[in-house]
């Protein structure tokens, strides 16, 4: 029969940082850096569109009295 060789030390730590922990702690850094990018970037370009038009003011309703000329005869 062969022998088992024995681990590299090499090999013994890259399957340390193979556990979860580590991964998740390496996904969520990443991702943390991506929004941070992604932010920075939005925030020096600034606003890709016109602004949105000011909505217009409705009209009062029929038979509704003008809030200024309440109390005047119309």
């Amino acid at each position: 029969m062969d022998k088992p060789r024995a681990s590299s030390p090499a090999a013994r730590a890259t399957g340390r940082f193979r556990s979860p922990p580590f991964v998740l702690g390496g996904f969520l850094l990443l991702l943390a850096l991506v929004f941070l990018g992604s932010y920075a970037l939005g925030a020096a370009v600034g606003p890709v569109g016109p602004l949105p038009d000011p909505p217009s003011t409705p009209s009062p309703a029929p038979g509704t009295s003008h809030p200024h000329h309440a109390g005047h005869p119309g």
